[in-house]
C-alpha cells in the first residue's frame, strides 16, 4: 500500500471560534512516498475526535495510522 493516515498536531491558531485562534488537529490520508496529503486534510477541534476520525479512516481504508500529535 502506497498510502498511509497520519494525524498531527495541535496546530495553535490553525482555527478559530468566535474570532478567537484555538489549536487544531489535522488528519490525512498521505503518500508514503512523496508525504503529502491525496484527498481532503481535515482539522479537528479536540483530540479525541481527531484520534476517532484518524482511526475510522484507517480501518475503513486498511491502512496504516501513523499518528505525531499530542494530546493539548
Amino acid at each position: 500500500m502506497n498510502a498511509l493516515v497520519r494525524m498531527t498536531g495541535p496546530h495553535v491558531g490553525a482555527a478559530s471560534v468566535n474570532g478567537r485562534p484555538c489549536p487544531a488537529w489535522r488528519v490525512a490520508v498521505i503518500s508514503t512516498e512523496h508525504r503529502k496529503s491525496r484527498s481532503i486534510v481535515y482539522q479537528c477541534l479536540s483530540f479525541r475526535r481527531a484520534l476517532s476520525l484518524s482511526c475510522n479512516m484507517a480501518q475503513d481504508r486498511k491502512l496504516y495510522f501513523h499518528m505525531e500529535a499530542l494530546a493539548r
